[in-house]
């Protein structure tokens, strides 16, 4: 049984809410069966179900430790707003392989440019971690125009194009921070690809197949935690 939980820092917790019917009606919980729980933030906890009531579940806290499920690497997917469930998609499998954060971001080519998803979103990060064992959740941002994140941002970069681009054998990360620029359905423009390398990201390639943006989002994270990451 294992539940999402923001503060760990008391000995006894109240379940409430969806974690509560998670808890009670698919779990099945009952008095002196054990929980983990999982901040977001790194930590876990085991603790023991003390009291079933009707509105809330109270939890004692046995013991506190810090997570060896997440990446070295701290990898940023800047993911252009993708329509209808794709985006949902790529919050789903990007926290599954380790993503550190999601900022969603507005292009040229951006067909959804105003969205009311972000709280969805972060729910859907937060269930990912739950199923897939990580104690962390991945921050997922406010929707904000390209230019305007990769201006202020300094650290490295890949930028992912379906024109061209080098492999990824020859890309080599100093540190233990990366971000991964990927276009919305239409994909990138040659403006936003001269500014990504201006800023000094890497392009690369994801070979000869032009592939959906979601599917391309996935492939690159996949292929960036296998090199650089807990993958390989």
């Amino acid at each position: 049984m294992r539940l999402f939980y923001p503060d760990l820092s008391k000995t006894s917790v109240k379940i409430k809410g969806e974690e509560l019917n998670y808890l009670k009606n698919v779990l099945r919980a009952r008095e002196g069966d054990e929980v983990s729980l999982f901040d977001g933030k790194g930590r876990i906890a085991r603790a023991r179900v003390s009291l079933i009531g009707k509105n809330e579940i109270t939890l004692y806290i046995k013991e506190i430790s810090e997570s060896r499920t997440e990446s070295p690497l701290k990898a940023t997917l800047l993911q252009g707003i993708l329509k209808a469930q794709k985006m949902d998609l790529v919050v789903q499998k990007a926290t599954e392989l380790g993503v550190f954060k999601l900022q969603p971001l507005i292009t040229e080519r951006t067909e959804v440019r105003e969205t009311r998803k972000v709280e969805r979103w972060r729910k859907i990060a937060a269930e990912a971690a739950r199923q897939c064992g990580r104690a962390v959740v991945p921050e997922i941002g406010e929707p904000v125009l390209l230019e305007e994140f990769l201006a202020a941002y300094d650290n490295p970069g890949i930028i992912f194009w379906e024109q061209s681009g080098e492999s990824l054998r020859n890309f080599h990360l100093k540190g233990n921070e990366i971000a991964l620029l990927i276009g919305p359905e239409g994909g990138l423009t040659d403006d936003e690809v001269a500014f990504a390398l201006h800023k000094k990201f890497f392009r690369a390639t994801l070979g000869p197949r032009i592939l959906r943006a979601e599917t391309a989002a996935v492939v690159a994270v996949a292929l960036v935690q296998f090199m650089m990451g807990d993958m390989g």
